[in-house]
């Protein structure tokens, strides 16, 4: 009778074994699906948080190459700015020596004949600086050279109004219509054409 005990204790025993190690097995497995889920995790957050650090340094690196140029921009405009006003400086500078010592002269006759011209009126005043004056000698030349050029005759008379800077302002006689051909005017016209002669003597 104690031989039958003994075997089905045995029994009981090795199939409780066999389950507590099915449990332990189990349990192992799934401790090692867990850690491994648990990794697969990490190294995403991690591989994600790399890619948004990377956005990030990426998009702060736009934004100083950004502001660099935008900073290099500004500088060059304000070289630009101030070489022109040194420029323009120069040349008013030249035109008030050329006015002092007389060699404007020739340039203000030009000057008449292409506001006359644009004027395009048979008779029109002519307006002028007392740093460089206008004479009746310089009218009758304007005149010459405006029937050379265009073939059109016209009266040009001195008006008693005067400039306050180098240059002529002619207009019609009723004074309804003008031309500037004042210097800071033709200045102005040219400014496109100084501008990149500027920009090409700074860029050597």
């Amino acid at each position: 009778m104690s031989g039958i005990s003994n075997a089905l204790t045995d029994g009981i025993i090795r199939e409780a074994q066999k389950r507590a190690d099915k449990i332990l097995s189990d349990a192992k497995a799934e401790a090692d699906r867990i850690r491994e889920d648990a990794i697969k995790e990490a190294e995403s957050k991690v591989a994600s948080e790399k890619r948004a650090t990377d956005l990030r340094l990426s998009s702060i690196k736009l934004k100083q190459e950004s502001a660099k140029r935008s900073i290099d921009r500004l500088t060059e405009l304000k070289k630009m700015d101030y070489s022109y006003s040194i420029v323009m400086d120069k040349v008013e500078l030249a035109f008030s020596e050329m006015a002092k010592n007389g060699k404007l002269k020739d340039s203000l006759i030009g000057w008449i004949a292409e506001a006359a011209i644009g004027l395009d009126r048979k008779n029109a005043v002519v307006s002028y600086s007392l740093l460089c004056p206008v004479d009746d000698g310089m009218l009758r030349a304007a005149e010459a050279l405006v029937k050379e050029r265009t073939g059109a005759s016209l009266s040009l008379s001195l008006d008693e109004n005067k400039t306050s800077e180098l240059g002529v302002i002619v207009s019609s006689t009723d004074g309804k219509i003008s031309y500037n051909n004042l210097l800071s005017t033709r200045i102005r016209r040219y400014m496109k054409d100084i501008r990149k002669i500027v920009q090409e003597e700074n860029a050597r």
